[in-house]
């Protein structure tokens, strides 16, 4: 009863930000306007960017297939599609389940071992955390004229916004001594926890998990990882960049912009909220303002980039799930 009421408290605070943040981005917006903002679109670059998503989500699922291959599965990109879909779809749901998710369908449709499939996710999530890394890193050198003001000022609000009193300072200071008090209370128990079923679930869980996660170390085919990985960023800019040749106001921004939205659509994406939603509008229509577009044309184009792929993740998602679902059926009756 506990774990559930945590993972509704959990999900309804990412949603009520969210919500929240959706309407600080739309509050002065009138329909009529919206309509016709949307009705100006040159729709060929939003099918473009979306069909560069798409190539981007197959890459996924090919370098997902060269970090199981180490672990004796030998799949087909079809197949790890299909998962990696479900888990996009499940995302716009509850944040970071669909990585469960995604390792779910795989092993239903091809018995892969949940732990197992866990572990190469968190492999890949770190990887692609220092990408990240790297891009923000040489965007701050190449547009480090709008990008360091941008960031210093963004820190230094959220640092002015928070003031240090003596009631945090001791609600820290107690989740300090409960972490030490749990961890003691462990280690003199350690032998009579040995002892349990339990702990020897755990251990089993944490060692497949392991072996997922350092499958990166036993690659078959290092050079693919690679690849795939760089060919997914460039994607995702290029997913942002073609769209700005679809609407007046964006079709004279340039490489620096489509590299700022890169990162900010990243940090907005990897908010714990569902989908993305009012985070990823907020930050790409904030960097937006640092090239001369006004605050609704850059809330419109992060609508626009949000809009189009999420619905282009609940059609392919939705249909991957199906799919799987029949593939499992079909394997059990085999």
């Amino acid at each position: 009863m506990a774990k559930k009421l945590t993972s509704v408290l959990k999900y309804g605070v990412g949603l009520a930000v969210a919500v929240a943040l959706l309407w600080v981005v739309f509050r002065d917006w009138e329909m009529e306007e919206m309509v016709e903002r949307f009705t100006s679109v040159n729709y060929s670059w939003v099918l473009f960017s979306v069909f560069l998503s798409l190539i981007s989500h197959v890459l996924r699922a090919y370098r997902w297939n060269l970090l199981l291959e180490p672990l004796g599965y030998k799949l087909s990109t079809f197949r790890t599609f299909l998962a990696v879909m479900v888990g996009y779809v499940t995302n716009l749901v509850a944040p970071r389940a669909g990585e469960i998710a995604r390792c779910g369908v795989l092993k239903k449709t091809d018995n892969v071992n949940m732990s197992s499939s866990i572990g190469t996710v968190v492999a890949e999530r770190i990887f692609d955390f220092l990408v990240l890394l790297t891009v923000i890193f040489a965007g701050l050198i190449i547009e480090s004229d709008r990008l360091s003001g941008f960031f210093s000022d963004f820190i230094n609000a959220k640092s002015d916004s928070i003031a240090v009193t003596n009631t945090m300072v001791m609600v820290l200071g107690f989740l300090a001594f409960l972490v030490v008090a749990t961890l003691s209370l462990l280690w003199f128990n350690r032998a009579r926890i040995k002892r349990l079923p339990i702990y020897f679930k755990i251990r089993s869980f944490l060692r497949e998990m392991t072996q997922g996660f350092t499958s990166v170390l036993r690659l078959d085919n290092r050079s693919g990882f690679w690849i795939s990985t760089a060919l997914i960023w460039i994607l995702y800019y290029l997913m942002a960049y073609v769209l700005f040749f679809s609407t007046d106001s964006t079709s004279h921004l340039g490489f620096g912009a489509g590299l700022s939205i890169l990162i900010m659509g990243g940090l907005g994406m990897s908010a714990p909220v569902q989908g993305g939603f009012g985070t990823y509008h907020i930050f790409v229509g904030s960097v937006l303002a640092l090239y001369g577009i006004p605050e609704k044309d850059g809330y419109f184009f992060a609508t626009l980039i949000h809009t189009s792929q999420t619905l282009s993740v609940i059609l392919f998602g939705g249909l991957s799930f199906v799919l799987s679902i029949f593939i499992s059926k079909r394997n059990k009756k085999n």
